[in-house]
């Protein structure tokens, strides 16, 4: 938003000139005598539901203080366009707009709002257009100190001179702001924003070296598209309007900012959905809906420096009917796309599961065998004295019956080894100890194979 009011202030300067043509629409009958409330200004101009050229596709979700999308074709056929489209609705347009083939550019006044309007290209072919409603309140007619001299007084922007020092001028702009309703709203380097309703106001006091030193004010004028009340004594307060979300940090608990949210938000018929905080995605987070259907999420997403951080968005009835449109009209896809991704992952489960399948082989086991003990891929057992190799022996000819290939053979009297081997990595180990003194034991393992039950 401090981008566009720079680009507004730049266009006023150089191209509107001073004072000359400038909205002078207050004393229509419709014009409203005080900061517009966002529901006032929607009555006047909802550029959420502004006509879009053909083929244009919003940057950002269309809300009613501004309006920001792609387009194609050139410069001027786009500014055209909504020049014609705020024309129909009983814009009047302001003196000094400038129409080139490079960038275009107008302002358009009507019941005491003016309404900012750019087309510039994209770089890539594409056009950007950008709608800006600046609001009902005249930058010329806020506060300034008694001994502020104006310097240029135009339609977006009011620029005044002093002798007086920068923090004194300063000071003396938010008593003034304040002791007319308006509410400190955060602040931008010079700069100070202060609120009333929909009505965002910057003020920037500066020194001039090209001034002869002297400090200079400079105001301009926004509306925004939600009116999002915030604590006092928060720091580092943020409002941005695409989409319409404040941010602060604080060093109040939880609790006392969940508070002063269900206390304030009431009074302009709010409620909340829910008893308390509930995490959604790892953020204590609390829905507040009004009659109208519009929703703002309260979320406290992290602590950092001591300090909590707070989210308060809002998002529109119409917003919201809108997700909820793409969402169902994405289902039939996203579906299909789940259950394809869901076939694909079994059939490579299945896949695999029949790539690591192990054969199962039958064993024999001599028939005076004892202590047997058994699992998937070992047998143990023990035979009497003198008996051992006659055992693996046996086993010898099981398997080489069975076609697997003897790599090892190391038969003796009180010990030896069998090593056998089939594809796919397949092994068989048989081995067995047969000293005399200590007990006869016969071990048979196996690799990427089974064995059945031994008879």
């Amino acid at each position: 938003m401090r981008k566009v009011f720079a680009a507004c202030v730049v266009g006023c300067l150089f191209g509107c000139g001073a004072k000359k043509g400038a909205a002078d629409d207050t004393a229509d009958s419709d014009a409203i005598k005080t900061p517009a409330t966002v529901e006032q200004a929607a009555r006047v101009l909802d550029l959420s539901t502004f006509p879009l050229m053909d083929g244009a596709k919003p940057l950002e979700s269309p809300q009613v203080a501004n309006l920001f999308y792609l387009a194609t074709g050139n410069v001027k056929t786009a500014f055209e366009f909504n020049r014609k489209a705020l024309l129909a609705q009983g814009w009047k347009e302001l003196p000094n707009s400038s129409v080139t083939d490079q960038s275009a550019s107008g302002m358009f006044s009507r019941s005491g709002f003016v309404v900012f309007v750019t087309v510039t290209p994209g770089g890539d072919g594409s056009l950007q257009v950008r709608l800006l409603n600046q609001g009902n309140v005249k930058p010329g007619k806020l506060p300034a100190p008694p001994n502020a001299k104006p310097v240029y007084v135009g339609d977006s922007t009011a620029m005044y001179a002093t002798e007086a020092a920068v923090a004194a001028t300063a000071d003396a702009c938010r008593n003034l702001f304040v002791a007319q309703g308006w509410v400190p709203y955060g602040t931008a380097g010079d700069s100070a924003i202060f609120k009333q309703n929909a009505n965002l106001v910057t003020a920037t006091v500066s020194s001039a070296p090209a001034q002869g030193g002297k400090t200079m004010i400079q105001y301009s004028s926004q509306l925004i598209s939600a009116d999002i009340p915030a604590p006092q004594d928060v720091d580092d307060l943020r409002y941005g309007d695409e989409p319409p979300e404040l941010t602060f940090g604080t060093t109040q608990n939880q609790d006392a900012i969940v508070d002063f949210y269900r206390k304030t938000l009431a009074a302009a018929g709010w409620k909340s959905t829910m008893e308390k905080l509930v995490d959604v995605d790892e953020k204590p987070t609390m829905i507040f809906r009004n009659p109208a259907k519009d929703m703002i999420t309260l979320s406290m997403p992290s602590v950092y420096g001591g300090k909590l951080g707070v989210s308060v968005r809002f998002q529109s009835a119409a917003e919201i009917a809108e997700l909820d449109r793409r969402i169902k009209a994405e289902a039939p896809k996203l579906r299909a796309a789940a259950e394809a991704k869901a076939a694909k992952e079994a059939k490579e489960a299945a896949e695999l599961a029949e790539k690591n399948k192990v054969p199962k082989v039958a064993v024999t086991l001599p028939a005076d065998a004892k202590d047997v003990k058994q699992t998937n891929d070992s047998i143990k057992f023990t035979v009497g004295k003198g008996k051992a190799k006659a055992a693996v022996e046996s086993f010898r000819k099981q398997f080489r019956d069975a076609g697997w290939k003897e790599d090892v053979a190391s038969l003796e009297r009180m010990a030896g080894t069998l090593l056998f081997s089939k594809g796919d990595g397949q092994s068989v180990n048989i081995t067995y100890s047969d000293t005399g003194f200590m007990p006869t034991e016969v071990s048979v393992s196996a690799m990427r194979v089974e064995f059945k039950a031994a008879k």
